[in-house]
């Protein structure tokens, strides 16, 4: 199984960051290996302010989509043209074909004799 390459930049950030390096003065042979806060200190500096930072060497992979994330964009999409629209006018005149004429022709059945509401 191969890895992404988000998981291969990770991977290679945690890998620099550590990595040892050797600090103080190589004259007299002291070293000591630097903390993943020290190296970020060095990379960042003194800053107070809000900052980014790249993380890992190739940052500039293309993000492609799979087939399931394009239809769920489009379906997504489709369903935000949708509700954007007024159905009002349209389910009225449904309801009006619908509901008037049995209103209609109980109307004249009771005008006529033909059915008696009350014995």
């Amino acid at each position: 199984m191969a890895a992404s390459p988000s998981t291969r930049t990770q991977l290679d950030l945690l890998e620099q960051l550590t990595t040892t390096s050797p600090s103080g003065s190589g004259s007299d042979g002291n070293y000591r290996e630097l903390t993943i806060r020290e190296k970020l200190v060095e990379l960042v500096g003194d800053r107070d302010d809000d900052f980014s930072m790249r993380l890992g060497k190739k940052m500039r992979v293309p993000k492609l989509l799979t087939v399931a994330q394009k239809r769920n964009i489009k379906r997504q999409s489709y369903l935000n043209e949708v509700s954007q629209r007024n159905d009002t006018n349209f389910f009225a005149t449904i309801g009006a074909f619908v509901l008037l004429p049995p209103i209609i022709i109980l109307g004249i059945a009771i005008a006529t004799g033909y059915v008696q509401l009350f014995p």
